[in-house]
């Protein structure tokens, strides 16, 4: 799990390897996976889908259990000192993960719309970058299994040394 002095991309990138140790490789094991990452880092708790609709949605405006912070993120996926990267790429990885990249895309886009009228008028293009990589990354997982996120939030997430 991530620790204080492990915050940002690093401690994401070691529990979902340490979570990944122990899932098994079939489908319901990376949906497992996959609904585990989605409460933790991005509030999403499917089980209160079927009963609660509205406050499965609302959930995603508030701030999941583990909140890490954007230290070891590309720096254009972060709008500001306190944005929580990780749980907008979940939440993304999630819907990729569950639906078709067309449908997957177009929940992006309207969420990000809500938000901007939410915001008044602010518009976040690294949250689109974000959301879009998390797609990819969840019809990618869901073709190959769990075994790829890591490379995957490698290559694409992490902060590149110069």
């Amino acid at each position: 799990m991530p620790t204080a002095d492990q915050p940002g991309f690093a401690a994401f990138l070691a529990a979902v390897s340490e979570l990944i140790t122990t899932t098994p490789p079939d489908f319901p094991g990376t949906a497992g996976l996959i609904l585990r990452l989605a409460e933790r880092y991005a509030n999403l708790r499917v089980q209160d889908l079927p009963q609660h609709p509205l406050q499965f949605a609302l959930q995603a405006n508030r701030t999941p259990p583990i909140n890490l912070g954007p230290a070891g993120f590309r720096a254009d996926l972060v709008e500001s000192a306190v944005d929580n990267v990780a749980r907008h790429y979940t939440a993304f990885l999630f819907v990729g993960f569950w639906l078709p990249t067309l449908l997957a895309t177009l929940v992006l886009w309207s969420w990000e719309i809500l938000g901007f009228l939410r915001y008044g008028g602010h518009w976040s293009q690294p949250d689109i970058w974000t959301g879009k990589i998390g797609i990819d990354h969840g019809r990618l997982v869901r073709q190959y299994g769990p075994t790829i996120l890591p490379s995957l939030l490698v290559r694409d997430l992490a902060e590149v040394l110069q």
